[in-house]
């Protein structure tokens, strides 16, 4: 007692100093209500602790150890010169409190840490965390990894910068501590939630093990951006603000889904997280003599050695220009085309690793690279295109206007060509702004000329610039500079604008540019903003998930009847006209339906986290629509509570299975719209493909064909399948198709899925392929031999199995359909009499074929060539006719003056012409079709006239 009745004689200071434990605890808690009771955060009692503060966190004695953290902390939020000590304090805190084993004393320890970060010492506070990570101790890396955490999670990657952190990450996950490795895992999916995909750059460094592992948590994380949750002193404004938005959103929720406060997130870019490489001191001691070595064994060594140093994502700035001159003469001037290539490579690995400190370099390479578009070789063109690319992010298109224009203007085709195609790409990112009217004047001037060019491809590149151009400026910027265009013209440069995609400087389609289709009902359009506000945000942010994408409402399901023109119209025109429009219920009217309806026990269970509650309450549903009437089953609003969360992603096979067969159910029990059909379609086609519930999928799917159409179906789930470009999904969903057409008939418009299935003859896959030359199986038997012109150009092997199939499919007849569209008495009654009028079904095969208007294509000089004195000349002619027709298998009667002119040549004093224009003919003819026979009186008495020569008899035979 003698000794304690000394101390406690003694000021705070004293006793923050005394060497007994239980001192130094009285001492630490005087000062903490000393700090708390300090109004004016400059008064002078504050400086006298200033020395002492930083003994107080690494106190010998637990027990006095917390005391003083507390005092620490009071003193930190409350003294202004606690922002001198922050090194030493943090340093103590990782030293000596991230090892001891009392929770509370940690807790204390990052509260002062994010104390330090409020009042704006981040900087300091990452420094001394991230030498905490260098500790030997397991227990002091795992404080440090987690005090990291917490900072990164509750102030966000603006406050706390992630470069710092992420260059250890690799190291971390590689300790052979396993608490060291799970902490820093939690680190990463900290830094993934703030930062995004720009994390993904460092994979290559982490074990891909743990890369997959990565991929599968990122996957279950919300789509919802991360809030700051705690502020600096001077966010205090934007603290508010939040809010504020937060209060506002509580009243009216937000309508994209996007949590109140998460628009100040800002994307990061990977770039700025790496280290720069200097590789102008990597280089090779002896690469500038052996770039200009004669060999060109040499000289690709030393671009080899250059390329693996150009392919460094980021590189430190420099003097580059003698090497960016050796890289250039080589792509200007190297003879060997492979070398050429690497140059291209290497310029564009360059360009990208430097970003705006290559500039000054730009203006050295731009017209080189255009004026070697002349090589014909894909893999140069390739990289030439990828510097090229590169090379222009630093520069702007009044810089290259001189350039490209004399491009545009070269004798060289290939030039003109990759030169249009270039601006395409290039205004494709570019923002309004970068081309004022002055310099889209000049664009624009210099491309109408190249849309008249006798090159196909220079056309093609230039229809594309000039729209891509429209969709950026828009129409009313740009129409003054085509006014001159004829009308089919500009009605071409309008169809490149709809196509045409603006891109985000990373090549992501902007977020605000949706495609709008060239028709879309009013169906389609209440279609997909159901699905958009009824789906978790998480799923709308799916590709190809953001809408159910909808058909027309009109299907040409009897092509007979529209060719013989009934009176009554065919029943896809009335189905078109009587289709029901459903409009989408609002969120509010529809729970309020779907528990009067199914009541809030069943909704509850449905809901459930535990499967056997779901299980019986879809049990009890699927009795419920059982035993109800047409009338009294709201169709909408069940569908929508089947897919509600977790809709048709339910774990459970057992319950999955009862929603889709539910769904069928619906199909055929209710009146089922396309409205409704918009909420389910997409996921029931992403559990097509499951072993369990596919079979179910596909049985539901048919019942919903039934009960709108096969056509509205097939667009839809094959759109779908080959969105989510999952190959079982895919596969599956054409094998859905196939069954599908030999039970309904091909009640599709083929035409609109064929592009589908050309993409999966292509499939890496062999099961999607598999499925898509079966499908073309089915489909034969109805449209016989005319289908295979679809598929003329597909390679050799693939082409030979197709045509194995249809030698198979050859002796079989459509089966007679066993499932139909279900109709009304009075709409059974007329389509018996049609098709009792009208016959079997028949498909018009010329009805699918995409054509092509080529009478801008035949171009006065051409027919001027033709009509030449000159047989030389007229032979050019007609190659160039010959050419066009290769390039366009199916052509539309617009054929200008070509008729006359072909007539003409007929009756040609040399042989040759005659023999080339004959073969000229029958080509046409088969591209024309039946579309020919408007020709035939200008060309079929100069054929007839051939027959009196035997040397022309066989060719005459050849035109039908």
């Amino acid at each position: 007692m003698a000794d304690d009745s000394e101390w406690m004689k003694l000021p705070t200071e004293g006793k923050c100093q005394h060497k007994v434990w239980k001192a130094r605890v009285s001492g630490y808690e005087e000062a903490t209500k000393l700090f708390n009771s300090l109004t004016d955060d400059k008064n002078p009692e504050f400086s006298k602790y200033q020395g002492l503060i930083k003994k107080f966190v690494v106190d010998s004695n637990v027990v006095a150890q917390e005391k003083g953290l507390e005092a620490v902390l009071a003193y930190v939020e409350n003294a202004q010169v606690a922002t001198r000590v922050c090194a030493e304090v943090i340093g103590g805190i990782v030293a000596k409190c991230f090892n001891v084993n009392k929770t509370k004393t940690k807790e204390l320890a990052n509260e002062i840490i994010l104390m330090y970060i409020e009042i704006e010492k981040q900087d300091i506070v990452l420094e001394e965390l991230l030498k905490g990570v260098e500790y030997k101790q397991p227990k002091i890396v795992v404080g440090s990894v987690m005090a990291l955490t917490r900072a990164l999670r509750e102030y966000g990657s603006k406050v706390v910068q992630v470069k710092p952190i992420i260059k250890v990450l690799a190291r971390l996950l590689e300790d052979r501590d396993k608490t060291v490795r799970e902490e820093t895992k939690q680190l990463v999916i900290e830094i993934y939630r703030w930062i995004g995909a720009a994390i993904k750059s460092q994979f290559t460094n982490f074990n891909p093990i743990q890369v997959q592992e990565f991929e599968a948590e990122f996957e279950k994380l919300p789509a919802e951006r991360p809030i700051q949750t705690r502020f600096l002193r001077s966010q205090q404004d934007l603290k508010a603000k939040l809010e504020q938005a937060a209060a506002a959103a509580a009243a009216a929720p937000c309508g994209d889904g996007d949590a109140p406060g998460a628009a100040h997130v800002e994307e990061v870019d990977p770039y700025d997280l790496m280290e720069p490489v200097n590789i102008l001191a990597m280089l090779p001691k002896n690469f500038y003599d052996q770039i200009e070595a004669k060999k060109w064994q040499e000289r690709k060594e030393a671009l080899d050695a250059l390329l693996k140093l150009a392919s460094n994502l980021k590189l430190e700035p420099g003097d580059y220009q003698p090497l960016i001159k050796c890289v250039i003469k080589v792509i200007g001037k190297d003879t060997n085309v492979m070398l050429v290539a690497l140059g291209g490579k290497i310029l564009a690995g360059i360009a990208l690793g430097l970003r705006k400190e290559f500039k000054q370099y730009a203006n050295m390479c731009f017209g080189v690279l255009l004026d070697k578009f002349k090589e014909k070789k894909l893999a140069v063109v390739a990289a030439l295109r990828e510097a090229i690319d590169a090379v222009f992010q630093c520069m702007n298109f009044e810089l290259i206007m001189e350039d490209a224009v004399a491009a545009l203007e070269n004798k060289n085709p290939s030039i003109r060509t990759e030169t249009a195609s270039f601006l395409a790409r290039s205004i494709a990112k570019a923002v309004p702004n970068a081309l004022p009217k002055k310099i889209l004047k000049v664009y624009c001037v210099a491309l109408v000329k190249t849309i008249n060019d006798p090159v196909p491809e220079v056309r093609e590149s230039s229809f594309e610039a000039l729209g891509t151009a429209m969709q950026l400026v828009g129409e009313k910027n740009i129409m003054p500079f085509i006014t001159d265009v004829d009308n089919i013209k500009q009605q071409k440069i309008k169809e490149c604008a709809e196509k045409a995609v603006l891109l985000l400087p990373n090549g992501q389609p902007r977020n605000s540019q949706k495609s709008q289709p060239s028709a879309v009902t009013t169906t389609a359009a209440a279609t997909s903003k159901a699905v958009t506000s009824s789906k978790p945000a998480a799923q709308q942010k799916k590709p190809g998930a953001d809408r159910p994408r909808t058909a027309p409402a009109s299907s040409k399901s009897r092509a007979a009847d529209g060719k013989k023109g009934s009176k009554k119209g065919s029943a896809a025109d009335r189905s078109s006209k009587d289709e029901p429009v459903e409009a989408i219920l609002s969120d509010d009217v529809y729970e309020e339906k779907a528990e009067s309806h199914l009541g809030a026990e069943t909704l509850g269970q449905l809901a459930s986290s535990n499967w056997k509650e779901r299980l019986q309450g879809i049990e009890q549903f699927l009795n419920l629509v059982k035993g109800l009437a047409k009338e009294e089953i709201p169709t909408q609003v069940f569908v929508r509570v089947i897919c509600k969360k977790p809709g048709l992603k339910d774990s459970n096979f057992q319950v999955l299975k009862l929603k889709i067969e539910l769904i069928g159910v619906l199909a055929q029990k209710a009146n089922f719209t396309k409205c409704s059909a918009g909420f389910c379609l997409e996921s029931m086609v992403e559990k097509i493909g499951d072993v369990k519930t596919g079979n179910s999928c596909k049985e539901a799917l048919s019942s919903i064909a039934e009960a709108i159409s096969l056509d509205f179906v097939c667009q839809e789930v094959i759109h779908s399948a080959f969105a989510q470009k999952n190959p079982k999904n895919q596969a599956e969903a054409l094998n859905w198709l196939s069954q599908a057409i030999k039970e309904f008939g091909l009640k599709v418009n083929f035409k609109s899925v064929n592009e589908n299935v050309k993409k999966a003859l292509a499939a890496t896959n062999p099961a999607v392929r598999t499925a898509a030359i079966q499908l073309l199986g089915v489909v034969y038997m109805y449209m016989g031999p005319s289908l295979r012109m679809f598929y003329e150009n597909e390679k050799p092997a693939l082409l030979q199995q197709i045509d194995a199939e249809f030698e198979k499919a050859k002796s079989e007849k459509p089966p007679a359909p066993t499932r139909a569209v279900v109709k009304t008495t009075n709409e059974e009654s007329e389509d018996t009499c049609e098709e009792n009028e009208n016959g079997s079904e028949s498909v018009n095969v010329e009805d699918l074929i995409p054509r092509t208007d080529i009478g801008d294509k035949i171009t006065s000089e051409i027919l001027a060539e033709m009509g030449d004195k000159n047989w030389k000349i007229r032979n050019e002619g007609l190659q160039k006719v010959t050419v066009i027709l290769n390039e366009n298998k199916f052509v539309l009667p617009n054929l200008g003056q070509l008729p006359e002119a072909l007539k003409a040549r007929l009756g040609d004093s040399n042989k040759n012409m005659v023999i080339t224009t004959l073969g000229i003919l029958g080509t046409l003819a088969t591209s024309l079709g039946p579309h020919c026979k408007q020709h035939i009186r200008t060309i079929g008495p100069g054929i007839i006239s051939c027959f009196g020569d035997s040397t022309f008899e066989g060719c005459c035979c050849k035109c039908p």
